[in-house]
């Protein structure tokens, strides 16, 4: 198998370092990323959101019996797992 022939390439050493830091401070984020699953119920506000309508959309899916939901105090939840 043929060699690939070397280069020699040129970089501002201040570039470096700043790319370098950059890297350093990515990694330390992605390390610092703890993973969870995502809950099952989440308040009615939050699934609006999620779906990107109003929560008195939400509200009326629920009402006509295409959404599982429960009460949790005065909150209205709204099960994660469904699609509107």
């Amino acid at each position: 198998m043929d060699e690939m022939p070397k280069m020699m390439v040129a970089f501002d050493p201040d570039a470096l370092a700043s790319l370098n830091a950059r890297l350093d401070a990515l990694t330390a984020e992605i390390r610092a990323v703890r993973m969870s699953p995502m809950p099952e119920w989440v308040t009615a506000h939050e699934y609006a959101e999620r779906i990107g309508r109003t929560t008195k959309t939400v509200s009326n899916l629920v009402k006509a019996g295409k959404l599982e939901s429960k009460r949790q105090g005065r909150t209205l939840l709204i099960r994660v797992s469904q699609g509107a």
